[in-house]
């Protein structure tokens, strides 16, 4: 979308976008899906934390909702992590955990919630073997 655009109409087109490529691996592809290197530039005119926070959000509770109903949503990587003093890397998009807590949290978060459910299905696998009904 232009950036013309509300943040509303951007994240509602995220939203629809992100959706619509879980759904064509559930019905259509029957694979896991990994979505790889999004994010908001700090760089980006009118750039505020709380978009980039919304815009997180919004993929993980996409991804989540998916991987908790037996989905293909498997996960999403953001594009970069670094650590402090790697400067010469920033581009914008760039999360240092001591100056984005917010985000960091955030990514935790989803990191803990998708680690929970793996347990989750894995304990219930276990239970279907241990009764016969998974060979």
């Amino acid at each position: 979308l232009s950036g013309s655009s509300s943040e509303q109409d951007q994240l509602n087109f995220l939203y629809n976008w992100v959706q619509s490529h879980i759904d064509d691996s559930n019905y259509e592809l029957r694979k896991p899906l990994l979505f790889t290197e999004f994010g908001k530039s700090s760089k980006d005119s009118g750039f505020t934390q709380t978009e980039r926070e919304n815009l997180y959000q919004s993929v993980y509770n996409s991804i989540y909702t998916s991987a908790r109903s037996g989905g293909a949503g498997g996960g999403a990587l953001f594009w970069q992590m670094l650590a402090e003093g790697m400067d010469d890397l920033r581009d914008g998009y760039e999360i240092i955990v001591n100056e984005d807590p917010t985000t960091a949290n955030l990514i935790a978060e989803q990191s803990h919630k998708l680690s929970g459910l793996n347990r989750m299905f894995a304990r219930m696998t276990a239970n279907r073997k241990m009764k016969g009904l998974v060979h």
